[in-house]
């Protein structure tokens, strides 16, 4: 799914025009890959983080 399907649903939400549950699925099921990865990658940075010894800064580098 790219930028400009995600941003042609949510104006046609906004519009107030029907959007197709088909295509509420798939963004769905998208968001929870894209998520699902953000939490996988986050993961491996904080083992590498805290294997280079910089788990005090964790915190800092996971929040930017």
């Amino acid at each position: 799914m790219t930028i400009q399907e995600i941003e042609e649903i949510e104006d046609r939400a906004r519009r107030g025009l029907p959007v197709d549950p088909q295509v509420v699925l798939i963004l769905a099921a998208y968001l929870r890959d894209v998520l699902q990865a953000k939490v996988s990658a986050e993961a491996v940075a904080s083992e590498a983080l805290s294997k280079a010894g910089l788990k005090s800064r964790l915190h800092t580098v996971l929040s930017n």
